[in-house]
């Protein structure tokens, strides 16, 4: 089943820690999705950056953070941040990682449109299927560049992007919207559980509710997971 946990709020590290350490403990059969804000001015970025690229593309005052996702640099100051959580023994869980990205997007999607947002998904920016050899000497902002099926008004701004981790343990997606493309009155309260309901159909997961949503959370885990996350041996890896 698919719980929707309550908003949160916390500092960089901790944040990465909760949605590492729900996919390392979740119990077998339960998907999460949970969002939430940011404490502190961060930015995050992707595992296989290299940090001094990082470092050079961002501003000095910042928190920095290395995801356990991919993708590119992701300024939190200003986005709605969500995770969604599988545990492996949900078949959504198996679903392959282009075909998932296009469904949750597609959910995003049909949710904007509830509340008169058109958008599109991106096509490919590059001819798909063809490998570069060559090393960037610069880290891709994930708001500036975009990847096929990311979320795209009309106007070529681009509202939405994630990135995926898949493990023996399940799959987590972290995804930002970016609140400065949308109108003024958009309601992200309706927007949270109307996208709730849209997952839960796309991905064949039932909704369900946690008596005690406590037992979904593991502190040793999380504590363990925000010491990784905060450590300079993480951070600067590569």
């Amino acid at each position: 089943m698919l719980i929707k946990l309550p908003n949160a709020f916390g500092d960089a590290c901790t944040n990465m820690a909760i949605d590492s350490a729900l996919l390392r403990t979740l119990p077998p059969g339960i998907a999460v999705f949970r969002h939430y804000g940011w404490s502190e001015p961060a930015m995050t970025f992707g595992y296989t950056q290299t940090f001094d690229a990082v470092q050079r593309a961002v501003e000095s005052q910042l928190t920095l953070c290395r995801r356990s996702t991919g993708g590119g640099i992701v300024d939190h100051r200003n986005d709605w941040t969500y995770s969604l959580v599988i545990q492996n023994e949900l078949p959504a869980a198996q679903i392959p990682a282009t075909a998932c990205y296009q469904k949750l997007h597609q959910c995003i999607q049909l949710t904007l449109a509830a509340q008169s947002v058109e958008s599109q998904l991106a096509a490919c920016p590059r001819k798909c299927g063809t490998a570069s050899n060559v090393k960037k000497s610069t880290a891709d902002h994930c708001f500036i560049s975009h990847a096929a099926n990311d979320v795209m008004l009309a106007n070529g701004h681009k509202i939405a992007g994630a990135a995926m981790k898949r493990n023996r343990a399940g799959l987590l997606i972290q995804g930002s919207i970016q609140r400065n493309t949308l109108p003024l009155e958009f309601n992200f309260n309706t927007f949270s559980h109307d996208l709730v309901q849209a997952i839960a159909t796309s991905l064949e997961i039932p909704i369900g509710h946690s008596d005690d949503l406590r037992a979904l959370f593991d502190r040793q885990e999380i504590a363990q997971q925000r010491s990784q996350f905060s450590s300079r041996e993480w951070n600067r890896k590569r």
